[in-house]
């Protein structure tokens, strides 16, 4: 059975994130820099350099290119020309492999010690079965031993929202970002309009992510045959309760050791 088809506003995919918006991104989250920090030293935790690494939705290099300096061997994918070329001018000696495609239907034929998709990013599938689609391309990509990280928001706040929401982001000195959010809660879909202002001529993207509650994600995953092993609330460890705003889940193949 697949997924009902979203009749709402026309969608702009991730993979049509042009050069405005790629050049912003990380500044787009004001914790991000401290953020960055303790995910790559969760991930030494999980599996020390030299791991094969595979992120799924690799964008700018954020990640990549650090745990790329410690030793890991990285191979990222992502759908958006823009945010690969903002990458590799980051990284002119080629430390992190890149590959432009869709994560929830491309495969590298090879096995990865540690798979990741970050920063709600796993959530741009937007049907439940693209979504199964992603999963299962993970578990054929896991190592035998390997992890797979997910890191996403906990929808439960915005799953009761029957009004669009209004924000404004500061990007620094590259000017500010006006954020309106409309909530399908009948299809679990969030469509997001980002209007960049910085001097020059607006402009906005609009996307789609559909959200899947933690036990919901869990099912998927069991699904495709990954299996649990951690919850947290952030990349520190600290437990995921009721209150947390986000979770950071660690899979392991159901039939691994």
């Amino acid at each position: 059975m697949t997924d009902r088809a979203w009749n709402g506003p026309k969608v702009i995919p991730h993979a049509q994130f042009g050069e405005k918006l790629a050049s912003v991104y990380d500044n787009m989250y004001p914790y991000i820099e401290i953020d960055t920090q303790h995910t790559v030293e969760l991930f030494k935790q999980l599996c020390p350099p030299p791991a094969r690494v595979l992120e799924l939705g690799v964008g700018t290099g954020r990640v990549a290119l650090p745990l790329a300096e410690l030793g890991y061997r990285v191979h990222g994918i992502d759908g958006s020309p823009a945010m690969l070329d903002r990458l590799r001018a980051r990284d002119p000696d080629g430390r992190v492999t890149t590959q432009l495609g869709d994560f929830t239907a491309t495969t590298t034929g090879e096995r990865y010690d540690l798979v990741v998709v970050l920063l709600n990013t796993f959530f741009s599938a937007v049907t439940k079965d693209q979504q199964l689609s992603c999963l299962r391309h993970v578990r054929e990509q896991l190592a035998p031993s390997g992890r797979f990280v997910v890191e996403v928001f906990d929808p439960t706040p915005f799953h009761s929202q029957t009004q669009p929401s209004f924000s404004v982001r500061h990007l620094g000195d590259q000017g500010v970002m006006l954020d309106m959010l409309t909530v399908d809660r009948a299809q679990q879909l969030m469509v997001g309009v980002h209007t960049i202002l910085d001097g020059g001529k607006p402009e906005t993207v609009q996307h789609v992510l559909r959200y899947a509650f933690p036990f919901e994600l869990d099912l998927l995953a069991a699904a495709c045959g990954l299996h649990l092993e951690h919850r947290w609330a952030g990349f520190t460890r600290e437990p995921f309760t009721a209150a947390s705003h986000r979770h950071v889940s660690v899979y392991r193949a159901a039939d691994a050791s």
